[in-house]
């Protein structure tokens, strides 16, 4: 994290980057992807829409709540299951929220700006809730793709955060319809009084592998655009880092900040290829399922029946894992990248696009050095 971050907005996406402040508690990053259930389909949406028939019941989150507190952990974020679910769709969101503050966990959503009102503003006050804001570009590409109420809707989120004193952040999927967007979305976002501006990366979701790379595959960035937008973000994050955290999300940011800054003492984004040097990441799924990297499968228990000490610990011990800690086993470009020690390119990613996740990070233009030129 840069030195001129204030510790309020340092804090404010501490749990939602890898490579940022940590909190000094036993786990910085647990996600619960609460349902896979969304009001609206759109084009990059995953899924029929409807909530798991093994979702998890009010009193078992809450279980999971107590569990985490146990644990040693002070945070959760809500999140839906894939860019499109919406964690408001729970008819038990608002209390589940409540119950999270009464055991002093610190908590975060993300949502679309579906059914986001006063009360719901309110409660997230209440809750000294933290919020993220989806959006699907500028308007005109956000109407395209979304719908014009939905951009109102988000909109309406913002200035209702904003008028409750919640912090918030935007969040902007990353498709190739925002490609010449960026430096104009992060002035979007500073103009709304986000605290953040962030790109989410359409791929990996956590949920619906099977159908990422026919149903979102041909809304990517080309590789050379991701590039240029990666470019970007590192000159907005010098240009309004005082002003708004600019954050990145891809694995391979890290290699565009080497080679601007080779002074920089970098480690991987991905915790779970870091060897799980630390307690950094765990996501529960909607049906209760706990995952190192849910696109991938690496499923290591159950938080009905399993604490959370237990399931981190099968995570330690896990061939699988030890094998993406290992780079000499990584193929392609990404085997003899000299950049592979702290990217490694996105394992889920490199699955979805060839079914083998050892294979090249296929959003990567780079060309590694001991790779020849074709």
């Amino acid at each position: 994290m840069e030195k001129n971050k204030s510790k309020e907005q340092s804090s404010f996406d501490q749990h939602y980057v890898f490579g940022a402040e940590k909190t000094g508690h036993k786990l910085d990053h647990f996600i619960w992807s609460c349902t896979r259930a969304f009001p609206v389909k759109y084009p990059f949406s995953l899924g029929d829409g409807k909530p798991s028939s093994n979702e998890l019941t009010t009193n078992e989150v809450k279980m999971m709540l107590q569990k985490l507190v146990d644990f040693g952990a002070d945070n959760v974020f809500f999140s839906g299951a894939g860019w499109t679910g919406e964690p408001l769709k729970r008819k038990d969101f608002l209390p589940l929220l409540a119950y999270a503050a009464e055991l002093k966990i610190k908590p975060y959503v993300k949502v679309s700006g579906w059914h986001f009102d006063k009360t719901v503003a309110k409660a997230l006050a209440a809750g000294d809730c933290k919020a993220i804001i989806c959006f699907a570009g500028l308007k005109e590409t956000d109407v395209l793709l979304r719908g014009k109420q939905a951009f109102e809707d988000s909109l309406n989120a913002t200035k209702l955060c904003k008028e409750n004193n919640v912090p918030f952040g935007v969040s902007v999927l990353n498709t190739k319809y925002v490609v010449n967007q960026v430096p104009a979305l992060a002035e979007f976002a500073l103009g709304l009084g986000a605290r953040s501006f962030t790109l989410a990366s359409l791929i990996p979701q956590p949920i619906c592998a099977e159908d990422q790379f026919r149903l979102l595959g041909p809304l990517e960035p080309k590789p050379q655009e991701l590039e240029v937008e990666l470019n970007q973000m590192y000159e907005l994050e010098k240009t309004l880092g005082d002003k708004i955290l600019v954050l990145a999300y891809e694995m391979f940011y890290n290699r565009v900040l080497k080679i601007k800054e080779p002074e920089k003492d970098l480690r991987t984004r991905c915790s779970m290829c870091d060897d799980l040097t630390q307690y950094e990441w765990l996501e529960i799924l909607d049906d209760g399922k706990a995952y190192a990297c849910a696109p991938l499968n690496l499923e290591f228990g159950d938080i009905r029946t399993d604490s959370i000490q237990e399931i981190m610990d099968k995570m330690r011990s896990s061939d699988a894992i030890k094998k993406f800690v290992d780079r000499r086993n990584l193929k392609g470009k990404c085997g003899v990248c000299e950049f592979k020690n702290i990217c490694g390119g996105c394992r889920a990613r490199a699955y979805i696009y060839s079914k083998d996740s050892l294979n090249a990070d296929p959003a990567c233009v780079y060309q590694p050095k001991g790779q020849k030129a074709t």
